[in-house]
């Protein structure tokens, strides 16, 4: 019986051997098989590392015990080699997980640093124990000597440690995520793509990607636009005439704010009486926007909203702070007489028309004037006539069922009513009052004659109903994914207009 069982045993292979095989085995099927399913590949290494540690114990290689001195033969060679390996790949693994643990609870790009410095940190006691246990050398003195070494590194690396140590700090602090907006030291601004052992990556508005050291970063002033909410705060100045009462200024103000569409309506936006001298009334408006990414947007529709309504009440701009100009005295607010004939120069979409056809279209033009919460046109209504507002805000809204939806808020120079007058179907819309506004209204028989005559001024209005009936549609849908037959809308709405009056 021992016979045959020691005749079994010398049919075994060389376990040393069989170790080499699940190394290559297991090399081979992780590369091979399992490329693109990253737990199956951990599954497959995990069951060679095992196979392999097995075979290393039953040769009595025992990695983490220090190897006896011998005389160098293939065995011992052999063995030691095997061992380093083993340290090698039992640091692979255990990095390989905590990376998947982290990745698993966080994401990727935020805990690379993280990481970085716990593979770091197991490699190197891999190493330290490669030593003691492989090659039989005392841990202590290395530890002594790398001492001295570490020292000399320190003082010819000290800006890279500093990055190092500074990603370390920033990443346990925690100011900024990737995905954050952040803005450094009131200049360079941009999105946060990841922070690595050395640098953040930056990609800013102007779609170029800004590596900053970590060091710079965590001296830096910083603004995370990003928290705790996504809203970003604006702020700009506007210079009025000093001959402007400051309530009626702020009022002004505040009613182009009113009329915004790109702006929060929460947080309130805000007007403030900043100065007030012989040279200007100097206020400060400050609003709202979704992200920081609509800021620039917002702005100028804020911008374009108060030269209208400055303009429509007669209010003059003042120069800048500074300027050796000075507003001449005197400024006079129009008259009610020529309100309709100035109103029909600054509208873009009557500029084809020639100074005659304004003076004589001007006195067909109706003064109407609206209290807040005045409906002007209900939804479903035929409008027979094309509406200018001429100063104050309007709301559009859209009904459906029992629940009404705001779609947008018209401000001085818009115009409404285009449905009736160009196609003659109901208005999808209703109009509101929001506060005090002026119209001006034209009779669709004195408006047809120049919309034969210049097509240009049809095609203009059918393309601002496209735009704000493609909105409506929008909203009824639930913000449902728009359909890809309205990105012809506009298009098609104007050839409809261009066929019922006979244009070219």
């Amino acid at each position: 019986m021992n016979a045959d069982f020691a005749l079994l045993l010398s049919k075994i292979p060389d376990p040393l051997a069989l170790a080499g095989a699940f190394l290559v085995v297991g090399f081979l099927v992780t590369r091979l098989a399992f490329r693109d399913r990253p737990v199956g590949r951990f599954l497959c290494q995990l069951a060679s590392f095992a196979g392999f540690t097995s075979m290393l114990l039953v040769a009595r290689v025992i990695p983490f015990e220090a190897t006896p001195k011998m005389d160098w033969t293939l065995t011992y060679v052999v063995s030691g080699a095997l061992k380093i390996v083993w340290w090698l790949a039992a640091s692979w693994l255990l990095s390989g997980f905590f990376r998947a643990v982290l990745v698993y609870k966080r994401q990727a790009r935020e805990t690379r640093l993280l990481q970085d410095l716990i593979a770091g940190f197991i490699y190197v006691c891999a190493v330290l124990a490669i030593i003691g246990y492989v090659f039989d050398i005392p841990v202590s003195g290395v530890l002594a000597a790398s001492g001295v070494i570490a020292i000399v590194l320190g003082l010819a690396l000290q800006n890279t440690l500093g990055d190092v140590f500074s990603g370390i700090v920033l990443n346990l602090a925690k100011p900024y995520h990737p995905g954050d907006w952040v803005i450094l030291d009131g200049s360079l601004q941009g999105r946060v793509i990841e922070t690595n052992w050395r640098a953040t990556q930056i990609l800013t508005d102007s779609n170029d990607l800004a590596s900053v050291p970590n060091s710079i970063v965590a001296k830096a002033k910083l603004v995370n636009a990003s928290r705790p909410t996504l809203a970003h705060g604006l702020t700009i100045i506007v210079r009025l005439d000093p001959a402007t009462v400051p309530s009626r200024g702020c009022s002004v103000l505040q009613t182009a704010l009113l009329s915004c569409n790109r702006i929060l309506r929460v947080p309130v936006p805000s007007v403030t009486v900043r100065s007030l001298d012989a040279v200007a009334l100097e206020c400060e408006v400050q609003f709202f926007v979704t992200t920081i990414e609509d800021g620039q947007d917002a702005q100028n529709e804020v911008y374009d909203l108060v030269f209208r309504l400055c303009r429509s009440e007669g209010i003059r701009l003042a120069p800048p702070a500074g300027s050796p100009f000075a507003l001449p005295p005197g400024a006079t607010r129009r008259e009610p007489a020529d309100a309709a004939q100035r109103l029909l120069d600054h509208l873009p979409i009557f500029a084809p028309l020639s100074d005659d056809e304004r003076a004589t279209l001007a006195p067909k033009m109706t003064r109407r004037i609206f209290k807040a919460g005045d409906v002007l046109i209900e939804q479903g209504i035929v409008a027979q006539a094309l509406f200018i507002l001429s100063s104050g805000v309007l709301v559009a809204l859209q009904s459906q069922g029992s629940e009404e939806g705001e779609v947008t808020r018209l401000a001085p120079g818009d115009c409404f009513g285009q449905a009736g007058v160009l196609t003659g179907t109901a208005s999808m819309f209703k109009i509101k009052a929001l506060t005090k506004a002026l119209v001006y209204e034209i009779a669709k028989d004195d408006l047809t004659p120049l919309l034969k005559e210049i097509p240009a001024i049809a095609a203009e209005l059918g393309q601002t109903l496209a735009r704000r009936e493609a909105v409506g549609k929008s909203i009824l849908a639930e913000l449902a994914p728009p359909d890809k037959n309205n990105e012809n809308f506009a298009t098609r709405l104007a050839d409809r207009v261009k066929d019922l009056f006979g244009l070219d």
